[in-house]
């Protein structure tokens, strides 16, 4: 599966574009896997590091589908997993969340998970087809080398 030009330069964008900066959580892994471990009890959890909150523009008919559900068009992309409390994802491994339930300082909870934000990070508006770019991008990384 080859990345398209395009691809390429919505990517180059997201990752090297304008964003707003964010602080997420300044304790260590080991100490935030302690406090997660005892807070979420109900929803598996990941805490990430080199993240970025993603506002995807949609139209107007997919955003009222996504609100419907209690959701925000809003995902995660995190370029670093450090711990999953289900093992779904390897220290390293990139991550796309699915859509925002809700975001308060370092915790970003999405409709399956949550994330536990660490270090610095960053907002930003993207397009639908960026965020479909970064999804492929990273399915075709994991192919690769998972």
């Amino acid at each position: 599966m080859n990345t398209s030009v395009t691809d390429i330069e919505l990517l180059g964008d997201l990752l090297f574009g304008p964003a707003q900066s964010l602080g997420g959580s300044n304790l260590s892994n080991d100490e935030l896997i302690e406090l997660a471990a005892e807070s979420f009890t109900e929803k598996p959890f990941c805490i990430v590091r080199r993240w970025m909150v993603l506002d995807v523009m949609l139209p107007e008919f997919q955003e009222r589908e996504i609100k419907a559900q209690g959701l925000e068009a809003t995902r995660l992309y995190a370029q670093s997993s450090e711990f999953d409390s289900e093992n779904t994802y390897q220290p390293g491994d990139s991550i796309l969340s699915d859509f925002q339930r809700e975001f308060d300082g370092c915790i970003f909870e999405s409709k399956t998970t949550i994330f536990i934000l660490a270090g610095r990070g960053a907002r930003k508006h993207v397009s639908l087809p960026t965020v479909e770019a970064l999804a492929a991008d990273i399915m075709r990384v994991e192919k690769t080398y998972g």
